[in-house]
């Protein structure tokens, strides 16, 4: 090896260790954001349950409730002009900042979007903490780096935050590594790859620490699930999920126009959805919260046909409006208790073909991810997320077939990942002067690409883009013309600072299948 290489050997090496190293602080630092988090709203939503407890036989008492919760929206409201991108689940925001669309601010974004969820969720929003965390943790990364002076990490550091946070709300350290796979970056490098499980091992044992290493979920099941059951009773659920979870997006992105037709200013419309859901959480206190008590009491009691109809029906809708008003939180666990309704709903469905309802709780969870993968298009994150938060693989082949169903549904009805849909709600922040100065631009390259040589590289590239290497594996390659570029590879792309996001996303796009191809969906 030459004097020169062995420098760039030793040098990939250090910056790979310092990765690293950030990593195990971005991970512990998450895992405490997060477990403080999750805290803060369990002891708001404690103190709701309390205040409410017969509240509803007290009209005094009811208005009051009503009012502080319209106080408390105004509060949100000041905490939403004040750092926008506060509003909702957060994912779609990490994926605008990785993709270079928008710079967070995180010392105003991380602790308000803290407190602006901690109190949608304590009012009762039926809304989830999950998203909210992978935001947190990202973050956490942001601010890590830059207060590191390590800019160059960006992105490492990011996308450990984010698995860092799905690891420490959900207690599954697996699926928050699947989760930037298959969502945040679709293609990931092995430095990427380690950092994630670096900081989300880390985040999941400062977790534990607080929480104990329990699911989050402790459902026992009674039996496994017959392989005579797999082509029937999992095939029906995979399709009624399916074709839910597209209603949901629709209706999602339906919600959102009508809402702000409606009360066209975030000021009303803040105001007037906490009004609403203290209203609810008064009334029908079922639908209120993320849904963790609706999943828990489906195995408590035995619930008939009507009554889970009309709960589903209820908590997709009430879920549709919660996202819409723009309160900061996420979807993941209204998605989760939804599609526990699901398998529910089926179950009392295949009582009465004679199916026994020994299964309900192994219904319930093919549900959960089934719906979740319709919704988001992550199979294999669905799959394992729930098999983390049940503690149990007995079902890890019927996840992947219900993953597989839901997913194939789902498109043929040309439904969008939500979250590509939010993303493209998020505007690109304008470019300024001071944006002038070179940066580096990852893209990988998927199966089917028209990028197959550096020559052809280059010569498909925008004006103002330079190819500079070519990361495959650990190894980072000069990119001379004959070079071929293979699935898996990432290259580095030197543009200019202020018009990134916009190379950014062209660039993606030539690095993923052509429309020929078969990989294009």
């Amino acid at each position: 090896m030459t004097r020169s290489g062995f420098a760039s050997e030793f040098s990939n090496k250090r910056k790979r260790t310092d990765i690293y190293a950030y990593s195990v602080i971005v991970g512990i630092v998450t895992g405490l954001i997060v477990v403080s988090y999750r805290s803060a709203i369990s002891f708001l939503e404690e103190r709701r349950i309390d205040f409410l407890h017969g509240a509803a036989s007290s009209v005094p008492v009811s208005l009051a409730w009503i009012a502080i919760a319209a106080a408390v929206g105004a509060l949100v409201y000041l905490l939403v002009r004040a750092a926008p991108y506060i509003k909702g689940s957060g994912i779609p925001q990490v994926k605008a900042s990785l993709m270079r669309r928008i710079q967070p601010l995180w010392k105003k974004e991380l602790p308000f979007k803290f407190a602006g969820g901690s109190l949608a969720l304590g009012v009762g929003f039926s809304l989830g903490r999950e998203g909210p965390s992978i935001q947190l943790g990202a973050l956490a990364g942001e601010a890590i780096g830059e207060l590191a002076r390590r800019s160059e990490y960006k992105r490492y550091l990011v996308t450990a935050g984010a698995a860092a946070g799905i690891s420490a709300a959900f207690n599954a350290p697996l699926a928050g590594v699947l989760f930037c796979v298959e969502e945040l970056h679709k293609n990931v490098s092995p430095t990427m790859l380690t950092s994630s499980l670096i900081a989300s091992f880390c985040a999941n044992a400062v977790m534990w620490t607080f929480y104990g290493n329990s699911p989050v979920f402790g459902i026992s099941l009674a039996s496994t699930l017959p392989l005579n059951l797999y082509f029937s009773a999992i095939l029906f659920i995979g399709v009624v999920s399916g074709a839910l979870g597209s209603l949901f997006n629709r209706g999602l992105l339906a919600f959102q126009a009508a809402y702000k037709r409606i009360a066209p200013n975030d000021a009303l419309r803040l105001v007037s959805a906490f009004a609403a859901v203290a209203a609810v959480s008064l009334l029908v206190p079922a639908l209120a919260g993320g849904g963790d008590k609706i999943i828990a009491s489906i195995g408590q009691a035995h619930m008939t046909l009507w009554p889970v109809a009309a709960l589903l029906v209820g908590k997709m809708a009430f879920t549709l409006f919660s996202y819409a008003s723009g309160a900061p939180g996420g979807i993941f666990l209204p998605m989760l208790a939804i599609g526990a309704l699901i398998g529910a709903f089926s179950t009392s469905l295949f009582e009465a073909i004679g199916i026994p309802s020994v299964y309900l709780m192994n219904y319930v969870l093919i549900g959960m991810v089934g719906f979740f993968t319709a919704v988001v298009r992550a199979p294999i994150t669905g799959a394992v997320l729930i098999t983390e938060m049940a503690g149990s693989f007995a079902h890890f082949p019927a996840f992947i077939l219900v993953s597989v169903i839901a997913s194939l549904v789902s498109g043929i009805l040309k439904t969008k990942p939500i979250y590509d849909s939010l993303l493209a709600q998020i505007a690109p922040e304008r470019s300024t002067a001071q944006n002038s100065r070179p940066t580096i631009l990852h893209i990988p390259v998927l199966e089917g690409s028209i990028l197959e040589t550096c020559a052809r590289a280059q010569e498909s590239l925008p004006a103002g883009c330079i190819l500079v290497s070519v990361e495959r594996g650990e190894e980072d390659l000069f990119p001379s013309a004959g070079l071929d570029i293979l699935p898996g590879d990432v290259l580095h792309i030197v543009v200019e600072k202020g018009s990134a996001h916009s190379l950014k996303e062209r660039l993606i796009a030539l690095g993923q299948a052509h429309a020929d191809c078969v990989e294009c969906e």
